[in-house]
């Protein structure tokens, strides 16, 4: 199903103003990340493609969005079957999916490169799509939708004005740019409540224009701020991650 024009619109009036031109073969692109992304299911060890996704009863749901590379074995799966593990479905949209992208960041420096700038937009249409595509079936629990995003997808958590979601957590990611105020603070509701799990040394912000945490940069939302020790920029080997996202998010759920 073709991305509607007039939703795409609003998402790009959302973002940032000259990030990306509208097109109409951009705006159908952004089906591609669903298409092939990738979903866990409870009691599944493996994983299902998004487009021939189908389930015989309604689950809660997450919407997981992945770093500035795409979708990482070691860590992006990681959390997704520990997610799937507590009766959840999880959603893996591919952003690197789509035509013509390419990584903003480079592991190697620890850093966004600005080689890929409509990123940011990109990653806003996808969970606009990934969202419409949740509500038009019949499997998801849809007071129980739920957004989460590592690196690259932590800054698409907490810049997303999506309404929809019942919490969201936020993984690699300050909330705080320094040189930039738009990439600052949390967009959502400030009644959505939010976990912030960052390394209070993380190489990727150490010493950086982006240092800082969540809970200082949007201190009238309802977040709860987890800072690990060390300097790893992945969350999920932390025993205290995992444990704080798992009970944030039984703790967030509708009955």
């Amino acid at each position: 199903m073709p991305f509607k024009k007039y939703a795409l619109r609003k998402i790009l009036i959302a973002t940032f103003a000259g990030v990306v031109a509208f097109s109409s073969a951009f705006a159908q692109d952004v089906e591609l990340s669903w298409d092939n992304g990738q979903a866990y299911m409870p009691g599944a060890f493996l994983s299902k493609t998004l487009k021939s996704l189908t389930i015989e009863k309604k689950l809660p749901v997450l919407i997981y969005l992945h770093g500035c590379t795409g979708i990482h074995p070691p860590h992006d799966v990681a959390w997704a079957k520990k997610i799937a593990e507590q009766g959840f479905l999880v959603i893996l949209p591919d952003s690197m999916a789509r035509p013509n992208r390419r990584s903003n960041c480079d592991p190697r420096l620890k850093g966004g490169t600005n080689q890929f700038p409509q990123a940011y937009a990109y990653r806003q249409q996808e969970i606009a799509y990934a969202l419409m595509q949740i509500q038009k079936n019949n499997w998801a629990e849809n007071n129980n939708v739920f957004l989460m995003g590592h690196s690259e997808g932590g800054i698409a958590t907490a810049l997303s004005e999506h309404d929809g979601f019942s919490a969201r957590v936020i993984s690699g990611w300050t909330c705080t740019a320094k040189n930039n105020p738009k990439f600052t603070g949390i967009y959502s509701s400030k009644n959505t409540p939010v976990l912030a799990v960052a390394s209070i040394d993380d190489d990727w912000r150490k010493g950086k224009p982006n240092e800082g945490r969540c809970i200082d940069s949007a201190p009238d939302h309802k977040i709860t701020q987890v800072d690990l020790s060390g300097n790893e920029h992945g969350t999920y080997d932390s025993q205290v991650a995992r444990d704080a996202v798992i009970k944030f998010l039984k703790e967030n759920l509708h009955q």
